[in-house]
C-alpha cells in the first residue's frame, strides 16, 4: 500500500494516535479507580463504627473493673460462701448407675434390654428403657417388679407394648423419686 503523506505528517499522525490512546486508557483507569474506591466506602464506614463501639465497650469494662476492685472483701467472701453451699448441697435422688443397677438386678431372662437413656431433671431422674421380651407375661412381670421398687415413683408402660404375643419390642419410662 502506498502512503502519499509526507514522512513528517505520518509521524505526527502516529504521535497523535498514541496520545489519544494513552488519554483514553488513563481515563478508563481513572474511572475504574473511582468505582473501586466508591465500593470500599461502606466497609470503611463499618470499620469506623466498630472501632467506636469497641472503644466504648473498653471504657465501660475499665469502669466496671475499677468498681469491682473497690468492693470490699467481705462481699466477695459472702459470694464465695454462697457458691460453695450450692455445690455442697446433697441430693436425695439416686445416681444414674444405681437406677440402672436396680433395673437390671430384677430383670428376668426372658427380657433383653437394648437401650437405656437417663435424663436428669429437677424432680429426679427419668429412665427410658428399650428392649425385647419373649412373652407378654414376662413383660408384665418385669413392669410389676419395677413398680414395686422403692426407688421408682412411676413406671409408664404404653398399651401398644402388649399388642404382640411373642417377641415384643417394648419401651418403658421410669421416673425415680
Amino acid at each position: 500500500m502506498f502512503n502519499l503523506l509526507p514522512q513528517q505528517q505520518q509521524h505526527e499522525l502516529v504521535r497523535e494516535y498514541r496520545v489519544r490512546f494513552a488519554t483514553t486508557a488513563l481515563l478508563f483507569l481513572a474511572f475504574l479507580g473511582a468505582i473501586s474506591l466508591s465500593a470500599l466506602i461502606p466497609s470503611l464506614m463499618l470499620s469506623y463504627e466498630k472501632e467506636t463501639a469497641v472503644t466504648q465497650n473498653e471504657k465501660a469494662l475499665q469502669k466496671e473493673i475499677a468498681l469491682v476492685i473497690k468492693d470490699n472483701i467481705s462481699s466477695v467472701l459472702a459470694d464465695a460462701k454462697e457458691k460453695v453451699s450450692v455445690l455442697q448441697a446433697t441430693t436425695t435422688s439416686p445416681y444414674a448407675y444405681e437406677l440402672i443397677d436396680t433395673i437390671t438386678k430384677g430383670k428376668p431372662a426372658q427380657i433383653a434390654l437394648l437401650g437405656v437413656s437417663v435424663k436428669s431433671m429437677v424432680s429426679g431422674h427419668e429412665v427410658s428403657l428399650l428392649g425385647k421380651a419373649t412373652t407378654r407375661d414376662a413383660l408384665l412381670a418385669f413392669t410389676k417388679k419395677l413398680q414395686t421398687e422403692k426407688m421408682f415413683s412411676e413406671v409408664t408402660v404404653p398399651v401398644s407394648n402388649f399388642a404382640e404375643a411373642t417377641d415384643i419390642n417394648f419401651s418403658l419410662i421410669i421416673k425415680a423419686k
